[in-house]
């Protein structure tokens, strides 16, 4: 059943105990729906299905792609693909969010593939508060999926307040959403409740299972969630009158971050050139680098069992209520780089020497390790800026005005070319201008990092830690580079070598909350990147 009926467009779903399931297109596009199921019950795979179908039939949608999952849909269907990998149609560096929001409802659909991008939410928000302006004035359906909402809306921290405000009055406009989660407890409240249309997959977490059974008429039916199997899902709400089995159909075009199976191989004896180093864990498809086998790092010191003595855990209610449980616990290795400064040093003999330093793969912060990960943030804010630009920031003062001529005139550099970078740096937030006597001054917003010392870098050993996430490095050597340069007097990279940290992911409940704590896995102290 699908295509129109009774002047309807219906999506064809998949099948339920009587025959073929499908839902009406109006309903998915301007509507509230919510997507959720656990780790390998077919949540994007079902998402997948409803893009497809969403694409035959014309509807406008953009997809938040966090995993690169969608890209698959070009095989099929005219589809805008923006991203940073190759063979994406736009790149998100210098696009225009806004332009890209008024021409979505009249082009292609899009896929907004953020997984290799650092700044995600900042994207997908100036996408959306664009998107929601454009349909404010033209009153026109448009939907937008959000894989791992709990990312973008979560229960706790910091979230996009566009999607709150979308959820509450974009169906006035035409703007509906999809909201697609593996841990629905993890997701905002207010968002969620707000889902009039529902497919539930299997759940296992019991936070996750009391956070859908809003949704259920009457009690019990939330524990069969624990027993479904791959693809299956409850359908209710405004695509179903009473919660209704269905089992999702094949998709026509490729899924992206699909599970790999054991298949025949004949095993062959490692051999590795030789003096070639050990390379950096490069990353898969799903954004996340192969477990580790051979590279270099440091190993853990705490065992996963000591988590729940070492963790500090809160009670429910400040000093009352039950203390908090953990309920999870998860090794993964954090790809930090050490970084090797060449710097010249000495008032007579002017020599040249090589300092170490250590940053956060991830963020681009420095961190600091000796006793355990310590982590400073400043540096990661220079990333993407000029050698000029940095420069430039060494010459102002945080607590005093500097004027474009002086600055100007210090590094050599033409008023207007010194002009249009302090322009850019004050769209960055990074320097603060006012004007005194109709003359321009500008004073620093960030503090920057002093010259290193570290002059022996880290011991590093051969890590071998099989089945156990990997977190690539997002950091770029071009970027270190040219903030290395404008930074430090005659400083040049002199090496960039990646490298493992051990840290566990601490899950912890008590009643409804829940929250989760990163765990430096060298000493037992919490990590807050």
């Amino acid at each position: 059943m699908s295509g129109l009926e009774s002047g309807r467009t219906l999506l064809d779903i998949g099948t339920k105990d009587d025959g073929a399931f499908a839902v009406d297109a109006n309903v998915v596009a301007t509507g509230r729906t919510c997507v959720l199921g656990s780790s390998g019950s077919g949540k994007s795979y079902a998402v997948g299905v409803i893009c497809e179908e969403l694409c035959r039939h014309g509807v406008p949608f953009a997809v938040v792609d966090t995993e690169g999952e969608h890209t698959g849909l070009k095989e099929k269907f005219d589809a805008i693909w923006v991203g940073e990998e190759r063979g994406s149609d736009l790149s998100w560096e210098g696009l225009d969010l806004a332009d890209l929001a008024r021409q979505a409802p009249d082009i292609s659909p899009l896929i907004l593939d953020v997984s290799d991008i650092q700044d995600a939410k900042a994207k997908v928000a100036g996408f959306m508060e664009g998107l929601y302006e454009t349909l404010n004035e033209r009153r026109t359906p448009y939907l937008v999926v959000v894989e791992e909402a709990d990312k973008f809306v979560p229960q706790l921290g910091e979230r996009v307040p566009i999607f709150a405000e979308a959820a509450r009055r974009g169906r006035k406009r035409g703007l509906g959403l999809m909201v697609c989660s593996q841990r629905p407890s993890l997701v905002d409240k207010n968002v969620l409740s707000q889902c009039g249309n529902q497919l539930i997959g299997k759940l296992i977490i019991q936070n996750d299972l009391q956070s859908v059974a809003q949704f259920f008429p009457g009690k019990g039916v939330p524990r069969r969630l624990t027993s479904l199997k791959t693809g299956q899902f409850f359908a209710m709400g405004g695509f179903s009158a009473d919660p209704t089995l269905v089992s999702v159909k094949s998709r026509v075009t490729r899924p992206g971050g699909v599970t790999p199976s054991l298949a025949s191989r004949v095993v062959k004896q490692f051999s590795r050139p030789s003096g070639s180093p050990a390379a950096p864990p490069a990353e898969d498809e799903a954004g996340d680098a192969p477990a580790a086998g051979g590279l270099l790092g440091l190993e853990p010191s705490i065992k996963t069992d000591d988590l729940p003595v070492l963790v500090k855990r809160e009670r429910s209610f400040g000093i009352f209520g039950p203390r908090e449980t953990v309920t999870e616990v998860n090794l993964y290795f954090r790809t930090l780089v050490q970084l090797g400064v060449r710097l010249r040093r000495g008032l007579i003999k002017r020599r040249f020497r090589t300092a170490y330093v250590h940053l956060d793969g991830a963020s681009g912060k420095l961190v600091s390790v000796g006793k355990g990960l310590e982590v400073t943030a400043g540096f990661e804010k220079l990333l993407g800026l000029s050698t000029l630009q940095v420069e430039i920031l060494r010459e102002l003062r945080p607590d005093s005005d500097t004027s474009v001529i002086d600055v100007a005139s210090v590094l050599g550099e033409s008023k207007g070319t010194v002009s249009r970078a302090l322009g850019a740096l004050n769209a960055k937030r990074l320097v603060r201008s006012s004007e005194v006597r109709k003359k321009k001054l500008y004073r620093r917003l960030v503090d920057l990092p002093p010259v290193p010392s570290g002059a022996i870098p880290l011991d590093l050993v051969p890590v071998d830690q099989t089945r156990v996430k990997v977190v690539g490095p997002r950091v770029k050597e071009s970027d270190v580079r040219d903030a290395v340069k404008g930074l430090w007097d005659g400083a040049d990279v002199d090496s960039f070598d990646t490298f493992l940290y051990p840290v566990f992911k601490v899950e912890l409940v008590a009643r409804r909350k829940h929250r989760e704590v990163t765990i430096d896995g060298r000493t037992g102290r919490e990590l807050v990147f």
